[in-house]
């Protein structure tokens, strides 16, 4: 088959898609390219690497140069990508890969996962016919041919006869490792980098924006941010990119049936949350919630440094994600056929209140995105919208009413983000697609007036959670028996309060007026678990309801 090869677009267009490039795909955190050298550097790279490009950033462009309609655009950015995918596939055939092709392979990765996806319904005949996951698995090959290459030629030293490797190398190594975190740490699948000890130094992250205001803090009597040592926004992206990974595996056990005692000191999850908690302690305060003050600038501050804020809000959710997931409800909570087990009440308490906590902080964050206007738009942040939407989907389950109100809005508003990336994103429709099923199940259950709490499909959830399966036009198969109950309890623990008898001597004074709701105290920072500003926590109400085995 002869090679496609569409016309190159003249200098003018070439530069709207380096800007479009820079703007929408560049510093989430992919930092494949130094984008203030792009527009001089473009016009010397090979044809494979060129039309990778192409193939990437055309089907956004509403440049008359490629028709005066998006499916004309789209068009054209398959037939760059076909013509780049024959050129890479031959040179790593001839065994003539250079940096250039490793650089295209990334482009060809992110065109199929930014691509069109397979229409929405299917019979099962046609989807025995064609890839069942959309564009993802084309995906899943580019990055990890390219990457399997990259560690067997050996680039991915730190040095070579002692001196550090140019930047776009390590540019490219690091670009190599987000996708192979990201798009090969599936549940069919295993990532090809285990260990990225080995790898180049990191490139350099945008530069954080001058927003603290220290005059206000010294009025105000707040410490001030200390100078710590900073490896830039994008180091610790790629260090939870890293923890991502290994979260992933751990889902796959799970689903494989491989169970362990959470709470046990060498399990996976102890493990995980241990590394957790070391990124916590090292990242610098200026990048934290509260000091970042992201929730006060406006759309024209955000977007003139938006590098730094794609990545600071990337880092952000994947890290509360992270927490989330790894405490999720179905998880641990509900309750599931076949594995009814001892569990103890105060790791299900820790559980639980942890996916409340940092589900909230998601919901929080693409909040104020939206409030403010600034667009998301990598995918992945679609994804990670859709898994904490799954632990609010259990959530509204709870005995607590306030709780459940909460966890019902919040689900709806995590579809309506996935449903609104889906019109820029299609293998995103499937994920709306999902999430849609998913909340017939609390309609069904509301309509019916049923007070037996609904059972969903086990194998739905587990897509929702996989990013590349969430994107497939079906749900893989599961057993029926399997389903899991959505009634879930929020309270393990015996609660201090007024009917809780107390000796004279440790009752409380009388306070005045009712006590704090935790979900009301505006003052309150998470700020990456950081507890240091907190006063006091002695006043945080917690819901009153039992658990149907007791207390401690």
């Amino acid at each position: 088959m002869n090679a496609v090869k569409p016309d190159p677009p003249p200098l003018e267009v070439l530069q709207s898609l380096v800007k479009l490039y820079t703007d929408r795909i560049a510093g989430q955190p992919l930092p494949l390219f130094d984008t203030e050298a792009l527009p001089n550097s473009i016009h010397r790279w090979s044809k494979g690497l060129f039309n990778s490009f192409l193939a990437l950033t055309v089907r956004y462009s509403d440049h008359v140069f490629f028709g005066d309609a998006s499916a004309a655009a789209a068009a054209a950015a398959e037939r760059y990508k076909k013509s780049a995918s024959e050129i890479l596939f031959a040179q790593l055939a001839d065994s003539t890969a250079d940096l250039e092709v490793f650089q295209g392979f990334c482009l060809l990765c992110l065109s199929e996962i930014y691509g069109e996806s397979y229409p929405l319904v299917l019979t099962r005949k046609k989807l025995m016919d064609m890839d069942a996951d959309g564009n993802m698995r084309k995906a899943w090959i580019a990055v990890g041919v390219a990457t399997r290459l990259a560690i067997s030629s050996g680039i991915m030293g730190t040095k070579i006869d002692g001196v550090l490797v140019n930047s776009e190398l390590s540019r490219c190594c690091w670009s190599l490792f987000i996708l192979d975190r990201i798009h090969g740490s599936s549940f069919l699948t295993l990532p090809a980098i285990f260990n990225e000890d080995s790898f180049p130094e990191m490139p350099p992250s945008p530069a954080r924006p001058d927003v603290s205001n220290q005059n206000a803090a010294i009025e105000s009597g707040e410490p001030q941010i200390t100078l710590e040592k900073d490896l830039g926004i994008n180091s610790y992206a790629l260090q939870l990119l890293s923890i991502w990974g290994r979260l992933m595996s751990y889902l796959k056990n799970i689903r494989q049936g491989n169970l362990e005692d959470a709470w046990a000191a060498n399990s996976t999850y102890q493990q995980i949350k241990s590394e957790m908690s070391r990124v916590e302690t090292i990242l610098p305060e200026v990048h934290r919630f509260r000091n970042s003050r992201f929730h006060e600038l406006t759309l024209s501050e955000l977007e003139s440094h938006r590098a730094y804020w794609a990545s600071w809000i990337f880092t952000q959710l994947v890290y509360h994600c992270i927490h989330c997931t790894l405490n999720h409800p179905f998880l641990h909570i509900a309750r599931i056929p076949g594995q009814r087990r001892l569990r103890s009440p105060s790791f299900l308490q820790h559980a639980t209140d942890q996916a409340v906590l940092h589900s909230a902080w998601v919901v929080l964050i693409l909040g104020v995105c939206e409030q403010s206007g600034f667009k998301i738009f990598d995918p992945f942040i679609g994804h990670l919208a859709s898994m904490i939407a799954t632990a609010q989907f259990f959530l509204q389950f709870s005995k607590d009413e306030t709780l459940a109100a909460r966890a019902s809005k919040d689900f709806r508003m995590l579809q309506g983000f996935v449903e609104k990336m889906s019109g820029t994103h299609a293998h995103l429709e499937h994920v709306a697609s999902k999430l849609s099923r998913l909340a017939q199940f609390a309609t069904g259950s509301t309509e019916t007036n049923s007070f037996l709490p609904p059972k969903i499909e086990t194998a739905l959830l587990w897509n929702l959670l996989d990013y590349a399966v969430s994107s497939s036009t079906v749900v893989d198969g599961g057993d029926p028996s399997d389903n899991v109950e959505v009634a879930v309890n929020t309270q393990f623990l015996l609660p201090i309060n007024a009917e809780t008898p107390m000796p004279v001597s440790a009752q409380p004074h009388q306070q005045e007026g009712p006590r704090p709701d935790f979900w009301d105290q505006t003052t309150f920072e998470f700020d990456m678990a950081d507890f240091a500003n907190v006063s006091d926590m002695s006043g945080w109400t917690v819901p009153n309801e039992s658990w149907i085995t007791g207390h401690l």
